[in-house]
């Protein structure tokens, strides 16, 4: 038997994938039952709340998978741009890997839900919000100023929706990755400041022979 932690947790991320294929609506707790191998009669015990207990729960773990994504891309690569370029390459692996079913880990949610239950509506709202925050935290690293990072964090994750969406529709990678390598090529040519130790080496100069 599974510890009853084991069950909630396995309950989370059932549910987390079926709400990110199929919505929310289209998604019964038979369905999360069946997919986690969860006992059945446990869905009251583990979310007293109901289902939109369980939504809550999975919204979360959906800001948790894109923090570790983000990271997981920032580890792989050499400069802002090679960040969105990883990323990118991570986002549309799982979108061609699922068949063309899971895109954003809560995108259909969204579009299901938002604005019409404000307490869902709050929770989608915290995990773009963590999506920005990890975002412009790589980007400041790798030397943007804090202000333009978190203004290239939220057009990456615009982008990338929407280019989501489209692709998910066509069931075709290409204008996700065209969106994305434009995004790198943008982020390419944004100006960083110069580092003390630039400062201090100065222009480099060839004197001329007397």
């Amino acid at each position: 038997m599974p510890r009853r932690s084991d069950s909630r947790a396995k309950m989370i991320e059932a549910a987390a994938e079926l709400f990110r294929q199929r919505g929310y609506h289209a998604t019964a707790f038979s369905d999360v039952i069946q997919a986690s191998g969860a006992p059945r009669g446990s869905t009251y015990f583990h979310f007293p709340g109901g289902k939109q207990e369980l939504a809550s729960e999975a919204i979360a773990l959906a800001g948790d998978e894109i923090e570790q994504m983000v990271a997981a891309a920032a580890a792989r690569c050499d400069g802002p741009g090679s960040f969105v370029r990883a990323l990118g390459d991570m986002v549309a692996a799982r979108l061609e890997g699922s068949g063309y079913r899971s895109g954003c880990a809560i995108a259909t949610m969204v579009l299901e839900l938002a604005p019409q239950n404000e307490d869902l509506s709050g929770e989608f709202e915290k995990v773009f919000g963590r999506w920005c925050e990890a975002l412009a935290r790589e980007f400041a690293v790798r030397g943007i100023t804090p202000g333009r990072a978190a203004e290239l964090a939220d057009l990456v994750m615009s982008v990338f929706e929407g280019a989501l969406v489209v692709s998910r529709a066509a069931r075709r990678i290409d204008s996700f990755t065209t969106a994305t390598e434009t995004l790198a090529e943008l982020v390419e040519r944004e100006p960083r400041p110069v580092t003390p130790v630039d400062r201090a080496a100065g222009p480099t100069t060839h004197a001329m022979p007397p």
